[in-house]
Protein backbone atom coordinates (compact mmCIF):
# COMPACT_ATOMS: atom_id res chain seq x y z
CA UNK A 1 0.00 0.00 0.00
CA UNK A 2 2.87 2.25 1.12
CA UNK A 3 4.35 1.88 -2.39
CA UNK A 4 1.23 2.20 -4.28
CA UNK A 5 0.95 5.73 -2.41
CA UNK A 6 4.36 6.80 -3.32
CA UNK A 7 3.92 5.81 -6.93
CA UNK A 8 0.38 7.74 -7.02
CA UNK A 9 2.47 11.04 -5.51
CA UNK A 10 5.41 10.60 -8.13
CA UNK A 11 2.82 10.67 -10.83
CA UNK A 12 1.23 13.64 -9.37
CA UNK A 13 4.41 15.65 -9.10
CA UNK A 14 5.69 14.84 -12.50
CA UNK A 15 2.17 15.42 -14.14
CA UNK A 16 2.17 19.05 -12.79
CA UNK A 17 5.96 19.60 -13.42
CA UNK A 18 5.99 18.44 -16.87
CA UNK A 19 2.49 20.08 -17.69
CA UNK A 20 4.14 23.12 -16.50
CA UNK A 21 7.36 22.50 -18.97
CA UNK A 22 5.23 22.49 -22.15
CA UNK A 23 2.75 25.22 -21.65
CA UNK A 24 6.25 27.53 -20.75
CA UNK A 25 7.27 26.47 -24.66
CA UNK A 26 4.72 29.40 -25.91
CA UNK A 27 6.57 31.80 -24.27
CA UNK A 28 9.55 33.68 -23.61
CA UNK A 29 12.72 31.97 -23.30
CA UNK A 30 12.97 32.72 -19.64
CA UNK A 31 10.27 30.61 -18.42
CA UNK A 32 11.68 27.45 -20.69
CA UNK A 33 14.99 27.57 -18.79
CA UNK A 34 13.25 27.89 -15.85
CA UNK A 35 10.65 24.67 -16.29
CA UNK A 36 13.84 22.90 -17.23
CA UNK A 37 15.54 23.50 -14.28
CA UNK A 38 12.76 22.28 -12.30
CA UNK A 39 12.21 19.16 -14.22
CA UNK A 40 15.58 18.01 -14.06
CA UNK A 41 16.24 18.32 -10.78
CA UNK A 42 12.76 17.23 -9.44
CA UNK A 43 13.69 14.09 -11.96
CA UNK A 44 17.31 14.00 -10.32
CA UNK A 45 15.88 13.88 -6.93
CA UNK A 46 13.31 11.52 -7.67
CA UNK A 47 16.34 8.89 -9.66
CA UNK A 48 18.75 9.58 -6.85
CA UNK A 49 15.85 8.07 -4.37
CA UNK A 50 15.68 4.94 -6.45
CA UNK A 51 19.27 4.56 -6.29
CA UNK A 52 19.98 5.24 -2.37
CA UNK A 53 16.43 4.93 -1.13
CA UNK A 54 15.57 1.64 -2.95
CA UNK A 55 18.56 0.41 -3.78
CA UNK A 56 17.47 0.07 -7.37
CA UNK A 57 20.04 -0.03 -9.88
CA UNK A 58 20.75 2.08 -13.22
CA UNK A 59 20.02 0.54 -16.27
CA UNK A 60 21.91 0.01 -19.55
CA UNK A 61 21.48 3.22 -21.39
CA UNK A 62 18.89 3.21 -24.61
CA UNK A 63 20.92 3.47 -27.55
CA UNK A 64 19.32 7.04 -28.33
CA UNK A 65 21.08 8.09 -25.44
CA UNK A 66 24.40 7.21 -26.71
CA UNK A 67 23.51 9.48 -30.05
CA UNK A 68 22.53 12.14 -28.42
CA UNK A 69 25.61 11.67 -26.29
CA UNK A 70 27.57 11.12 -29.34
CA UNK A 71 26.12 14.30 -31.46
CA UNK A 72 27.12 16.30 -27.94
CA UNK A 73 30.59 15.50 -28.18
CA UNK A 74 30.76 16.45 -31.58
CA UNK A 75 30.04 20.13 -30.95
CA UNK A 76 32.51 19.78 -27.98
CA UNK A 77 35.34 18.69 -30.08
CA UNK A 78 34.76 20.68 -32.84
CA UNK A 79 35.80 23.29 -31.34
CA UNK A 80 39.19 22.68 -31.88
CA UNK A 81 38.66 23.40 -35.74
CA UNK A 82 36.46 27.07 -34.37
CA UNK A 83 37.51 30.25 -35.64
CA UNK A 84 35.45 31.05 -32.99
CA UNK A 85 35.98 28.83 -29.55
CA UNK A 86 34.74 32.20 -27.20
CA UNK A 87 30.96 32.34 -29.60
CA UNK A 88 31.22 28.18 -30.08
CA UNK A 89 31.45 27.55 -26.34
CA UNK A 90 27.76 28.67 -26.40
CA UNK A 91 27.15 25.37 -27.55
CA UNK A 92 27.85 24.00 -24.44
CA UNK A 93 25.45 25.04 -22.73
CA UNK A 94 22.60 25.37 -25.26
CA UNK A 95 22.94 21.55 -26.14
CA UNK A 96 23.18 20.09 -22.81
CA UNK A 97 19.42 19.13 -23.22
CA UNK A 98 20.41 16.63 -25.45
CA UNK A 99 22.49 15.07 -22.90
CA UNK A 100 19.98 15.15 -19.73
CA UNK A 101 16.67 14.75 -20.93
CA UNK A 102 16.73 11.27 -22.53
CA UNK A 103 18.96 10.07 -18.92
CA UNK A 104 16.60 11.57 -17.28
CA UNK A 105 14.11 9.92 -19.01
CA UNK A 106 14.93 6.85 -19.39
CA UNK A 107 15.47 6.64 -15.58
CA UNK A 108 12.25 7.79 -14.76
CA UNK A 109 10.01 5.51 -16.04
CA UNK A 110 6.81 7.42 -16.95
CA UNK A 111 3.60 5.87 -16.21
CA UNK A 112 1.41 6.06 -19.21
CA UNK A 113 -1.04 8.04 -16.64
CA UNK A 114 1.75 11.04 -16.17
CA UNK A 115 1.87 11.22 -20.43
CA UNK A 116 -1.56 10.97 -20.92
CA UNK A 117 -2.16 13.49 -18.14
CA UNK A 118 0.50 15.76 -19.78
CA UNK A 119 -1.04 15.22 -23.05
CA UNK A 120 -4.01 16.39 -22.58
CA UNK A 121 -2.70 19.71 -20.55
CA UNK A 122 -0.65 20.50 -23.80
CA UNK A 123 -3.79 19.97 -26.47
CA UNK A 124 -6.23 22.00 -24.07
CA UNK A 125 -3.33 24.37 -23.60
CA UNK A 126 -2.65 24.83 -27.26
CA UNK A 127 -6.61 25.46 -27.59
CA UNK A 128 -6.66 28.01 -25.04
CA UNK A 129 -3.36 29.29 -26.95
CA UNK A 130 -4.38 29.37 -30.33
CA UNK A 131 -7.48 31.31 -29.15
CA UNK A 132 -6.29 33.73 -27.34
CA UNK A 133 -3.71 34.64 -29.73
CA UNK A 134 -7.40 35.04 -32.49
CA UNK A 135 -8.46 37.26 -30.46
CA UNK A 136 -4.79 39.62 -29.82
CA UNK A 137 -4.65 39.77 -33.76
CA UNK A 138 -8.90 40.84 -33.65
CA UNK A 139 -8.01 43.16 -31.03
CA UNK A 140 -5.20 44.89 -32.26
CA UNK A 141 -6.42 45.55 -35.82
CA UNK A 142 -9.20 47.50 -34.68
CA UNK A 143 -7.06 49.63 -32.33
CA UNK A 144 -3.46 49.69 -34.47
CA UNK A 145 -5.67 49.83 -36.75
CA UNK A 146 -5.11 47.16 -39.61
CA UNK A 147 -7.61 45.97 -41.85
CA UNK A 148 -8.36 42.41 -41.64
CA UNK A 149 -8.28 41.64 -45.38
CA UNK A 150 -4.65 43.64 -45.59
CA UNK A 151 -3.58 41.79 -42.22
CA UNK A 152 -4.23 38.22 -44.31
CA UNK A 153 -2.42 39.21 -47.35
CA UNK A 154 0.59 40.48 -45.26
CA UNK A 155 0.58 38.49 -42.21
CA UNK A 156 4.30 38.97 -41.68
CA UNK A 157 4.14 43.10 -40.98
CA UNK A 158 2.18 42.43 -38.32
CA UNK A 159 2.31 39.04 -36.98
CA UNK A 160 3.85 40.50 -34.09
CA UNK A 161 1.10 41.77 -32.72
CA UNK A 162 -0.98 38.20 -32.45
CA UNK A 163 1.77 36.92 -30.34
CA UNK A 164 2.21 40.07 -28.34
CA UNK A 165 0.99 38.80 -25.10
CA UNK A 166 2.86 35.54 -24.94
CA UNK A 167 6.78 37.27 -24.89
CA UNK A 168 7.93 35.52 -27.68
CA UNK A 169 6.97 35.93 -31.75
CA UNK A 170 8.69 33.36 -33.28
CA UNK A 171 5.80 32.64 -36.04
CA UNK A 172 7.92 29.07 -37.14
CA UNK A 173 8.85 27.54 -33.63
CA UNK A 174 5.25 28.65 -32.07
CA UNK A 175 3.79 26.86 -35.28
CA UNK A 176 5.55 23.50 -34.72
CA UNK A 177 4.55 23.02 -31.33
CA UNK A 178 0.70 23.99 -31.67
CA UNK A 179 0.51 22.02 -34.86
CA UNK A 180 1.70 18.70 -32.81
CA UNK A 181 -1.47 19.65 -30.50
CA UNK A 182 -3.31 17.71 -33.82
CA UNK A 183 -1.99 13.97 -33.91
CA UNK A 184 -1.89 14.31 -29.84
CA UNK A 185 -5.62 15.44 -30.06
CA UNK A 186 -6.23 12.21 -32.24
CA UNK A 187 -4.79 9.74 -30.30
CA UNK A 188 -5.97 11.23 -27.08
CA UNK A 189 -9.55 11.07 -28.74
CA UNK A 190 -8.91 7.30 -29.71
CA UNK A 191 -7.04 5.74 -26.68
CA UNK A 192 -8.48 7.73 -23.88
CA UNK A 193 -11.55 9.69 -25.12
CA UNK A 194 -9.99 12.47 -23.11
CA UNK A 195 -10.82 15.25 -25.77
CA UNK A 196 -13.99 15.49 -27.54
CA UNK A 197 -14.67 15.32 -31.68
CA UNK A 198 -16.04 18.67 -31.35
CA UNK A 199 -12.88 19.87 -29.90
CA UNK A 200 -10.04 18.55 -32.66
CA UNK A 201 -12.42 20.31 -35.31
CA UNK A 202 -11.97 23.38 -33.65
CA UNK A 203 -8.57 22.89 -33.14
CA UNK A 204 -8.01 22.62 -36.42
CA UNK A 205 -9.98 25.14 -37.65
CA UNK A 206 -8.66 28.14 -34.85
CA UNK A 207 -4.62 26.41 -36.10
CA UNK A 208 -5.52 27.36 -39.50
CA UNK A 209 -6.95 30.58 -38.44
CA UNK A 210 -3.13 31.29 -36.39
CA UNK A 211 -1.29 30.35 -39.63
CA UNK A 212 -3.41 32.53 -41.81
CA UNK A 213 -2.88 35.38 -39.39
CA UNK A 214 0.70 34.95 -38.50
CA UNK A 215 1.90 34.10 -42.05
CA UNK A 216 4.25 30.46 -41.24
CA UNK A 217 4.65 29.55 -44.27
CA UNK A 218 6.47 26.12 -43.31
CA UNK A 219 3.32 25.77 -41.02
CA UNK A 220 1.03 25.38 -43.90
CA UNK A 221 3.18 22.71 -45.58
CA UNK A 222 3.43 21.07 -41.64
CA UNK A 223 -0.28 21.06 -41.20
CA UNK A 224 -1.00 19.64 -44.58
CA UNK A 225 0.94 16.64 -44.01
CA UNK A 226 -0.38 15.96 -40.17
CA UNK A 227 -3.90 16.21 -41.63
CA UNK A 228 -3.44 13.22 -44.07
CA UNK A 229 -1.46 11.37 -41.51
CA UNK A 230 -3.99 11.63 -38.91
CA UNK A 231 -6.89 11.17 -42.05
CA UNK A 232 -5.51 7.92 -41.88
CA UNK A 233 -4.53 6.91 -38.54
CA UNK A 234 -8.44 7.68 -38.02
CA UNK A 235 -9.92 5.71 -40.85
CA UNK A 236 -10.43 2.26 -39.40
CA UNK A 237 -8.44 -0.43 -41.24
CA UNK A 238 -10.81 -2.30 -42.90
CA UNK A 239 -11.40 0.77 -44.52
CA UNK A 240 -7.80 1.96 -45.07
CA UNK A 241 -7.81 1.14 -48.60
CA UNK A 242 -9.94 4.57 -49.86
CA UNK A 243 -7.43 6.13 -48.11
CA UNK A 244 -5.39 6.26 -51.07
CA UNK A 245 -8.03 8.09 -52.67
CA UNK A 246 -9.16 10.85 -50.03
CA UNK A 247 -5.90 11.81 -49.76
CA UNK A 248 -5.11 11.72 -53.73
CA UNK A 249 -8.77 13.85 -53.70
CA UNK A 250 -7.69 16.02 -51.32
CA UNK A 251 -4.74 16.65 -52.87
CA UNK A 252 -6.50 17.91 -56.30
CA UNK A 253 -8.47 20.03 -53.94
CA UNK A 254 -5.46 22.16 -52.91
CA UNK A 255 -3.77 22.48 -55.66
CA UNK A 256 -7.17 23.73 -57.70
CA UNK A 257 -7.39 26.66 -54.95
CA UNK A 258 -3.79 27.01 -55.03
CA UNK A 259 -4.08 28.03 -58.56
CA UNK A 260 -6.96 30.48 -58.31
CA UNK A 261 -5.73 32.22 -55.41
CA UNK A 262 -3.42 33.92 -57.52
CA UNK A 263 0.47 34.83 -57.54
CA UNK A 264 0.05 36.65 -54.13
CA UNK A 265 -0.41 33.83 -52.08
CA UNK A 266 2.32 31.54 -53.92
CA UNK A 267 4.78 34.18 -53.20
CA UNK A 268 4.52 33.92 -49.68
CA UNK A 269 6.48 30.69 -50.22
CA UNK A 270 9.28 32.51 -52.27
CA UNK A 271 12.28 33.47 -49.97
CA UNK A 272 14.82 35.33 -51.52
CA UNK A 273 16.68 35.61 -48.09
CA UNK A 274 16.96 31.91 -47.52
CA UNK A 275 18.03 31.38 -51.02
CA UNK A 276 21.07 33.24 -50.34
CA UNK A 277 21.75 31.84 -47.04
CA UNK A 278 21.43 28.40 -48.84
CA UNK A 279 24.07 29.61 -51.23
CA UNK A 280 26.82 30.99 -48.69
CA UNK A 281 26.19 27.66 -46.80
CA UNK A 282 26.91 25.42 -49.88
CA UNK A 283 29.83 27.69 -50.75
CA UNK A 284 31.41 26.80 -47.36
CA UNK A 285 30.66 23.17 -47.80
CA UNK A 286 32.66 22.84 -51.07
CA UNK A 287 35.47 24.34 -49.06
CA UNK A 288 35.23 22.78 -45.94
CA UNK A 289 33.05 18.78 -46.90
CA UNK A 290 34.98 16.93 -44.22
CA UNK A 291 35.21 18.61 -40.85
CA UNK A 292 33.26 22.02 -41.66
CA UNK A 293 34.01 25.31 -40.35
CA UNK A 294 34.07 24.10 -36.32
CA UNK A 295 31.39 24.77 -33.42
CA UNK A 296 30.70 28.32 -33.40
CA UNK A 297 31.84 29.16 -36.77
CA UNK A 298 29.00 29.47 -39.16
CA UNK A 299 28.33 33.50 -37.72
CA UNK A 300 31.63 35.02 -38.87
CA UNK A 301 31.30 33.51 -42.43
CA UNK A 302 27.24 34.65 -42.46
CA UNK A 303 27.17 37.75 -39.99
CA UNK A 304 29.54 40.01 -42.46
CA UNK A 305 28.52 43.53 -43.72
CA UNK A 306 28.39 42.10 -47.06
CA UNK A 307 25.83 39.15 -46.08
CA UNK A 308 24.27 41.43 -44.53
CA UNK A 309 24.08 44.13 -47.10
CA UNK A 310 22.56 41.30 -49.59
CA UNK A 311 19.53 39.90 -46.83
CA UNK A 312 19.19 43.06 -45.47
CA UNK A 313 19.20 42.06 -41.87
CA UNK A 314 22.04 39.96 -39.98
CA UNK A 315 21.85 36.46 -39.67
CA UNK A 316 24.29 33.79 -38.02
CA UNK A 317 22.81 30.58 -39.45
CA UNK A 318 21.61 29.29 -42.66
CA UNK A 319 18.04 28.18 -41.89
CA UNK A 320 18.42 25.29 -43.10
CA UNK A 321 19.76 22.05 -40.11
CA UNK A 322 20.98 20.22 -43.45
CA UNK A 323 22.76 22.35 -44.62
CA UNK A 324 23.79 24.20 -41.30
CA UNK A 325 25.11 20.70 -39.65
CA UNK A 326 27.28 20.36 -42.23
CA UNK A 327 28.47 23.39 -43.02
CA UNK A 328 28.89 23.36 -38.97
CA UNK A 329 30.81 20.21 -38.50
CA UNK A 330 31.59 18.32 -42.06
CA UNK A 331 30.14 15.75 -43.57
CA UNK A 332 31.73 13.22 -40.71
CA UNK A 333 30.78 15.62 -37.78
CA UNK A 334 26.68 15.77 -38.99
CA UNK A 335 26.43 11.88 -38.82
CA UNK A 336 25.46 11.94 -35.31
CA UNK A 337 22.44 14.03 -35.43
CA UNK A 338 21.30 12.49 -38.88
CA UNK A 339 21.96 9.13 -37.79
CA UNK A 340 19.84 9.71 -34.34
CA UNK A 341 17.33 11.30 -36.05
CA UNK A 342 16.82 8.20 -38.58
CA UNK A 343 16.68 5.97 -35.67
CA UNK A 344 14.24 7.49 -33.91
CA UNK A 345 11.54 7.49 -37.03
CA UNK A 346 12.62 3.74 -37.30
CA UNK A 347 11.21 3.29 -33.84
CA UNK A 348 8.23 4.99 -34.33
CA UNK A 349 7.66 3.58 -37.25
CA UNK A 350 8.70 -0.13 -36.06
CA UNK A 351 6.45 0.50 -32.59
CA UNK A 352 3.78 2.33 -35.00
CA UNK A 353 3.88 4.62 -32.46
CA UNK A 354 2.09 7.62 -34.30
CA UNK A 355 2.69 10.75 -32.05
CA UNK A 356 6.17 9.74 -32.09
CA UNK A 357 5.96 9.43 -36.28
CA UNK A 358 3.77 12.87 -36.41
CA UNK A 359 6.97 14.62 -34.42
CA UNK A 360 9.66 13.20 -36.92
CA UNK A 361 7.60 14.33 -39.42
CA UNK A 362 7.20 17.99 -38.33
CA UNK A 363 10.86 17.69 -37.12
CA UNK A 364 11.97 16.83 -40.99
CA UNK A 365 10.10 19.54 -42.73
CA UNK A 366 11.31 22.11 -39.88
CA UNK A 367 14.51 21.28 -40.48
CA UNK A 368 14.45 22.67 -44.69
CA UNK A 369 13.98 26.26 -42.78
CA UNK A 370 15.22 26.19 -39.55
CA UNK A 371 17.90 24.76 -37.40
CA UNK A 372 16.12 23.81 -34.13
CA UNK A 373 18.67 21.91 -33.10
CA UNK A 374 21.11 25.23 -32.82
CA UNK A 375 18.81 26.99 -30.82
CA UNK A 376 17.50 25.97 -26.68
CA UNK A 377 14.36 26.29 -27.36
CA UNK A 378 14.29 23.74 -30.82
CA UNK A 379 16.27 21.38 -28.44
CA UNK A 380 14.22 21.59 -25.70
CA UNK A 381 11.18 20.96 -27.37
CA UNK A 382 12.48 18.24 -29.49
CA UNK A 383 14.20 16.22 -26.65
CA UNK A 384 11.72 16.45 -24.38
CA UNK A 385 8.43 15.02 -26.37
CA UNK A 386 11.19 12.67 -28.49
CA UNK A 387 12.00 11.34 -24.63
CA UNK A 388 8.76 11.27 -23.45
CA UNK A 389 7.00 9.24 -26.14
CA UNK A 390 9.87 6.63 -26.09
CA UNK A 391 10.40 6.44 -22.41
CA UNK A 392 7.62 5.07 -20.37
CA UNK A 393 6.82 2.16 -18.15
CA UNK A 394 4.05 1.46 -21.13
CA UNK A 395 5.18 1.81 -24.67
CA UNK A 396 2.61 4.27 -26.93
CA UNK A 397 1.12 1.55 -29.31
CA UNK A 398 -1.46 2.26 -32.30
CA UNK A 399 -5.14 2.84 -30.72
Amino acid sequence: MKKITILHHKDIILSVILSLFVVSLYFDLQYVILSTILFLAIGAGFILYSLLGKKEKLRKPHPVVYGWLAVYLVRVIWLLASNDVHYGLKWLDVCLPMLLFPIIFQHLSLSERVVKTVLTVFVHFTLLFCIITLVCAVYHSFTIPIDISEWLYHPKSHYPFAFKWTGYNHPSFLCIIYLFALPASLYLRRRYHTISIAEIIILIVIETAVIAFTGARIGMAIFLLLFLMMLAYAVPLKRRIITPGLISALLSVIVVILSLSGSQFIDRFKDPIREQLRKTAMASIKEEPLLGVGTGGMKAIIDTPEMTEITGMAHSYPHNQYLGEVMHFGITGAIPLFATLIYLLIMAIRHKNFLLLSLMIILFVFMITEMPFDLYRGIDYFLFFTSLLLFQRQRLLPA
